[in-house]
């Protein structure tokens, strides 16, 4: 005879139950063990780890370069000097054709805050222009050499 709809539910839920209790059994051996393995493990010893210095960034400053379009260097300013560098720019636009503009560039320093690399920065002069007094030398040997 057929067994009923209900004789299977209970032999199918004393089935999960077993295979629980199986489980289950497993479950508190393998605890068991891993308590165990935790217990006998040894704490390592932390050594102390030396830090590595961080690397310093070098020290920079910020000043205004009057340039050409050909970006020839017109004239150096330091950063405080801005207006100074914005009356040699407009003398030297009024002066022709050419365009000029000024731009910020950040040029390094060594240790005791000299420019590395770069003539250091003459207060309202130009860096690349030579002084009137060249200028003077330089008309008078022409002359000379006309005479």
């Amino acid at each position: 005879m057929a067994k009923s709809r209900l004789s299977k539910r209970r032999e199918a839920e004393a089935a999960e139950a077993l295979e629980a209790g199986k489980s289950a059994g497993k479950k508190k051996k393998a605890t068991k063990k891993t308590a165990k393995k935790k217990a006998t493990r040894k704490k390592k010893t932390t050594t102390s780890r030396s830090r590595r210095a961080k690397d310093v960034p070098p020290r920079r400053r910020l000043v205004w370069v009057v340039y050409s379009s050909t970006m020839r260097e017109e004239g150096r300013f330091l950063y405080h000097e801005r207006d100074q560098a914005e009356e040699k720019l407009k003398q030297l636009l009024a002066k022709g054709k050419r365009r000029y503009f000024i731009q910020p560039i950040k040029e390094p320093l060594d240790s005791e805050g000299n420019p590395i690399g770069a003539e250091p920065v003459s207060e309202g002069k130009s860096a690349t222009q030579p002084n009137e007094d060249e200028k003077a030398a330089e008309e008078g040997s022409d002359q000379k050499a006309d005479a």
